[in-house]
């Protein structure tokens, strides 16, 4: 299995670290290899002192033509972008942090929705990476993938932006403003209802999300790499009350979700926030126990 490897570290204590290098090509296909675990790690082994700048890079000029002159031009190009498409899925799992994703979405199920800063932080940063990322035309349905992955997770970030308040200087908690008040009951009606459209909005895009992610990762082993991820598999969501029940869940999409030419499958903020308030002014807990891993489904059925 391929890892990514950086020629140059992106932090200072690491191997071949360059304080002169443009930051903006660390992740760069330039500055990437793809490697075998053993060797990912001998070419970092004492911080590098093996293997320099100029040896690495002179390693994959050579494998590059090595293969060139094997396969002719246009195969050759064609390789070439598989392998660019290879080290960016790789990039894009660093970004998402996806071997953290259990753990991040344990925390934003709990009742009480919380993140810690370096999360939400490192989220941001893959929302602005996947808004300025351009993919080849050669894997459409991944492109596609990646492009509603983009605005689940654009509308996550708004909304974690929009109802999230600082808990301490490490953390972020979901706002709660109806324990804000004195004694007024209409005022308290008003104030818990929306904060129960805003914890339940934001389950169902924790849900969304998983799903996003889990269609990149199958369009990626369809189009690009059949063996991409076969070791680690699809991502998992982590549900309950983080204290005395908690669950794994495997959410995708379904497959009539994703048919047609040009599949949309998320739906967008306003249609489920307006069904999510239809139900809740009536009774502000209909959504306790629900199953919202289908809520999205119901969505779209009433659109």
């Amino acid at each position: 299995m391929g890892e990514e490897a950086h020629i140059r570290s992106a932090r200072p204590d690491g191997p071949r670290y360059d304080a002169e290098y443009d930051d903006s090509k660390l992740d760069s296909y330039e500055n990437l290899l793809l490697l075998c675990p053993t060797h990912h790690t001998l070419i970092d082994k004492n911080s590098g002192a093996g293997f320099s700048v100029a040896k690495l890079e002179e390693m994959k000029a050579s494998h590059e033509r090595l293969v060139t002159e094997s396969l002719g031009t246009g195969e050759e190009s064609q390789r070439e972008v598989s392998e660019r498409m290879a080290a960016l899925l790789l990039v894009w799992e660093q970004k998402m942090k996806l071997d953290q994703w259990e753990l991040v979405t344990a925390r934003l199920n709990q009742p009480i929705p919380i993140l810690d800063d370096a999360s939400y932080s490192q989220m941001i940063a893959a929302g602005a990476w996947l808004l300025k990322m351009r993919w080849p035309n050669r894997f459409p349905r991944t492109e596609q993938a990646f492009r509603n992955l983009h605005h689940v997770t654009a509308d996550l970030l708004n909304h974690l932006q929009n109802c999230m308040e600082s808990r301490n200087e490490d953390a972020w908690r979901l706002r709660r403003e109806y324990k804000n008040i004195g004694w007024d009951p209409d005022a308290y009606k008003i104030l818990f209802a929306e904060f129960q459209v805003e914890r339940f909005y934001l389950y169902v895009l924790v849900i969304e999300a998983t799903k996003a992610i889990n269609w990149v990762i199958t369009e990626a082993a369809n189009e690009v790499d059949m063996f991409y991820r076969f070791d680690q598999g699809l991502v998992l969501m982590r549900d309950g009350d983080g204290i005395f029940k908690t669950w794994m869940l495997r959410l995708e999409y379904e497959s009539d979700e994703l048919a047609g030419e040009n599949p949309a499958p998320h739906p967008g903020k306003n249609a489920i926030v307006e069904f999510l308030k239809e139900h809740i002014s009536r009774d502000a807990h209909y959504f306790e126990g629900y199953n919202l891993a289908a809520l999205v489904r119901e969505v779209k059925a009433a659109l």
